[in-house]
């Protein structure tokens, strides 16, 4: 049976609206945009819904670098298809035919900033300074908690408040010391006013991230199966610029410990009925002292993520050779590049993208990040958070 994959990339949008959510255009942009993106995952035959039409010459452009042919289209096909969406909302599961589906609950719960939060407690993995927000004069006294378990003055401690649902560096506001700006306070009075609670961390000195894939069967059809482990290119924002893969199945040693807490992660969200893929971000960061921890449960995600695609893509490695799937500004990458492809079609409904996205094959021992230093050293007090 062909496979019909749902470009709902707006997915926690529509976790976090009321029922009947009809997307802004900027939303339904923004999935367009990200419709390529299914070619790591999709086979022969394949179609993939956009909500803007791709002309049939961008895929066969595709299909004539030896990637699968696969077709677009606007509307319900005729003919039986396995639905696979970005994420299971109320909008795929009516789409869904007898496509088996996890429980609406499982979904939201393992998308939730509340149950990560409450989570990280759960199995000892807090991260220091954290905390739930429920009205507005809380900020202050929880930036001020914060900066002294991180040894920093109030007025230069960098925060970051998170919406319950978002992605990609969406639904947050960014802020440093205790006094919030216009445009935060307002952003803070609304998302209070519609969810109940926001959730404050620290701004982390990052080393390095990681986004650690999973799948789970159905609950007892199995155990959760690690996929791999895909390092996340950002910029000083955290946004997402990419992610890097190879043929390495093993886990890296300052990795591991992340693996075995997303995994006891993984047993938890299956047995409340979620089941397909996970994508769960960890990160490596530094305390004022310098030393490296771990943060194994920085941003949990029951859907797919652009991390799990990435591993689609090592379909096309050959032995020696790494890859990044690098989004946005172009970047020199060291190695020698063996293979390129363009991922962005000249028009998405009749007007030139905003995104970008291309696939870089290169030989190399160790891939170098663009325009970065990489920290060689190895971290340390990996097995708890610093409390």
């Amino acid at each position: 049976m062909r496979r019909l994959f749902i470009s709902n990339f707006h997915f926690e949008s529509e976790l976090a609206a009321a029922r009947g959510w009809n997307p802004a255009a900027s939303l339904q942009r923004m999935s367009a945009e990200r419709v390529p993106s299914w070619i790591a995952l999709a086979e022969e035959g394949d179609l993939i819904w956009t909500p803007e039409p791709i002309a049939d010459s961008f895929w066969e452009s595709l299909a004539a670098q030896g990637l699968p042919r696969v077709r677009s289209l606007s509307q319900r096909p005729a003919e039986e298809f396995e639905l696979v969406p970005w994420g299971w909302s109320l909008s795929t599961r009516k789409l869904g035919g007898h496509t088996p589906q996890p429980s609406d609950d499982a979904v939201r719960l393992g998308n939730s900033r509340e149950w990560s939060f409450e989570l990280e407690r759960q199995l000892g993995v807090a991260l220091p300074g954290a905390a739930r927000i429920e009205r507005i004069e809380e900020v202050a006294d929880v930036v001020r908690r914060s900066s002294s378990q991180f040894g920093e003055p109030d007025a230069e401690h960098a925060w970051v408040i998170k919406a319950n649902f978002g992605m990609a560096a969406r639904e947050r506001v960014l802020g440093r010391g205790p006094m919030l700006t216009i445009t935060n306070e307002r952003w803070l009075q609304r998302r209070l006013q519609s969810d109940g609670a926001v959730f404050f961390e620290p701004w982390l000195r990052r080393r390095a991230e990681v986004g650690i894939q999973w799948t789970l069967p159905k609950s007892g059809h199995g155990q959760p199966e690690l996929q791999g482990i895909t390092p996340l290119l950002t910029d000083k924002q955290g946004g997402y610029r990419g992610s890097e893969f190879s043929l390495d199945a093993i886990v890296p040693t300052e990795w591991q410990y992340a693996v075995d807490v997303t995994q006891q992660t993984a047993w938890r969200l299956q047995q409340l009925g979620y089941f397909g893929p996970l994508g769960i971000d960890a990160a490596i960061y530094e305390d004022s002292t310098g030393r490296a921890l771990a943060r194994p449960l920085q941003d949990i995600n029951a859907r797919y993520t652009m991390g799990r695609l990435a591993l689609g893509f090592r379909r096309w490695l050959r032995p020696g050779e790494r890859g990044v799937w690098q989004h946005g500004r172009r970047d020199e990458w060291a190695g020698d590049v063996t293979r390129q492809i363009e991922l962005t079609p000249p028009l998405i409904g009749g007007t030139p993208p905003t995104h970008t996205s291309r696939v870089i094959l290169f030989s190399a021992s160790e891939s170098v990040r663009p325009n970065a230093s990489r920290r060689s050293d190895s971290p340390t007090s990996l097995s708890r958070s610093c409390d």
